[in-house]
């Protein structure tokens, strides 16, 4: 890579670095253009050049972000045969994800509960569609093993997913996360799902 494109490839991700920390403190609707130019230190050219606007900043982060943990969950669960490794590899994981970068989980969270941003509302939807759906099919496989009991599939996946995603929230806006969001909470939300909805 040469000199120019090495320095080009800096810029672009010093842009996204930036905005990844304005977007997760601020939310998208409080981050200005101007904002993310004087802390990145470029021009308004220099930020077009590399982004069609601010919604291409966030689509960018959300689809890196978001698109590498999915992965990510998708392999760890196919590892596991039974339910409760596979909702504990998911809870793991995910949290796991959130002390990597607790940005990162900030901004999934103001801009999923935020103020809607119609420029990525299908990508945001796409992905939270597919995540919703890794758990569902969880879900189908504990019924059909009886390690669930027979029920909903995707209303057992809403109340997982609800047990996952509130601690995930509160936890990652802390200044230690990975205090809070440790393998034994994991454990707790497994159990206390397994013994309450899940339960036989």
């Amino acid at each position: 890579m040469s000199t120019r494109s090495e320095a080009a490839a800096q810029t672009r991700e010093r842009l996204l670095d930036e905005a990844l920390t304005m977007f997760s403190q601020r939310g998208y609707a409080g981050t200005g253009i101007r904002d993310i130019l004087h802390a990145a230190g470029v021009t308004q050219p220099t930020l077009y050049h590399h982004f069609a606007d601010k919604a291409s900043l966030l689509q960018t982060l959300i689809e890196r972000h978001y698109g590498e943990s999915q992965q990510r969950l998708e392999e760890i669960i196919a590892d596991q045969a039974t339910v409760v490794g596979k909702l504990f590899a998911f809870v793991t994981s995910s949290l796991q994800h959130c002390c990597v970068d607790p940005r990162v989980p900030r901004l999934m969270f103001q801009t999923y509960y935020g103020p809607t941003v119609p420029e990525i509302d299908g990508v945001l939807d796409k992905l939270t569609e597919k995540r919703f759906r890794l758990v569902v099919s969880i879900m189908e496989h504990g019924m059909r093993t009886g390690e669930l009991a027979a029920s909903n599939a995707e209303f057992l996946a809403l109340s997982f997913c609800s047990l996952v995603d509130q601690p995930m929230n509160l936890f990652s806006r802390k200044s230690r996360p990975k205090r809070y969001l440790t393998p034994e909470l994991a454990h707790s939300i497994v159990s206390l799902f397994m013994s309450g909805a899940g339960t036989r």
